[in-house]
């Protein structure tokens, strides 16, 4: 290990403890290493959930600039993120279960966090990992499920209601839909919450053929955020469909010219030129 590595501190306690534990012949000594010792695998339970979110949103921050093989799946943009406040319930289950989500074992994580959820049936904590676990596997009707009874439990969770209108999206549950992401853009405090309730809501409003409000409402998640280059490609279909090619044109040049090339920067510079040229935009 060189001493630039950031665990150097970590393993330098350990050896501390380790040493200590070794020499001590005092029963109130080593119940005093032992306070030290479970406080250190606190500090890297919590580390080790923080590395997982973190690992999380760099693989989101690369799917969005073209780095990963393949572009999100459906051009639904991306899955809500993970839970900000791990629980202390379920018997050390949520612990375990975030590990595995570090390594990316998210069926693993599942089982893990259902066994949590027998032990803490209404711990928000449990729900909310349980369900955004559910949500990036894909199984939209469990995560549902488990998202509705997290706002019996906590009726102002945000990232829960953008999740839910996220899933609801995928479902086709439209009015539902609604519903959650109007609440989620009234009145959270989370920008990115505003950002993707915005973005969400202008994909359900474009599948219900409402194309002049879905434009509206994409036209604010692309001001959000200006390198966000699906919302711009999202935005160009809206205006499209509406019938004002020449506007959609603009959107997707915008998106085009996005900060960070990637893979909806290319869509949208491929259905301006198509627009230009008097083609069929591929829209899907």
């Amino acid at each position: 290990m060189s001493e630039a590595d950031p665990l150097s501190p970590l393993l330098g306690r350990y050896r501390e403890l380790e040493d200590a534990l070794l020499r001590t012949r005092s029963t109130a000594e080593s119940a005093r290493l032992g306070v030290a010792a479970s406080d250190l695998l606190n500090t890297l339970s919590r580390l080790e959930w923080r590395l997982a979110e973190l690992r999380e949103k760099l693989r989101h921050l690369m799917d969005r600039h073209g780095l990963l093989p393949e572009p999100t799946a459906g051009g639904v943009g991306l899955p809500p993120a993970a839970p900000e406040v791990q629980s202390e319930a379920g018997g050390g289950y949520v612990e375990s279960g975030w590990k595995l989500v570090g390594a990316g074992d998210y069926a693993g994580a599942r089982r893990l966090l259902m066994r949590a959820l027998d032990l803490a049936p209404d711990d928000p904590g449990v729900l909310s990992s349980l369900g955004w676990v559910q949500t990036v596997l894909q199984e939209y009707d469990e995560a549902l499920a488990t998202y509705r009874r997290l706002l019996v439990v906590r009726p102002e969770d945000t990232p829960a209601r953008l999740n839910l209108g996220f899933i609801c999206l995928r479902k086709g549950i439209y009015g539902e839909a609604i519903e959650h992401l109007s609440r989620v853009i009234r009145g959270s405090p989370d920008p990115r919450a505003r950002l993707y309730g915005r973005f969400y809501l202008g994909l359900v409003y474009m599948a219900r053929e409402m194309y002049e409000d879905a434009a509206s409402l994409l036209h604010e998640a692309a001001e959000l955020d200006p390198t966000m280059s699906e919302a711009f490609f999202q935005l160009g279909r809206a205006r499209y469909l509406a019938g004002r090619r020449a506007a959609a044109i603009s959107a997707w040049k915008d998106g085009a010219a996005a900060p960070h090339g990637d893979f909806w920067a290319s869509r949208c510079a491929e259905a301006a030129r198509s627009a230009e040229s008097g083609g069929q935009p591929l829209l899907d």
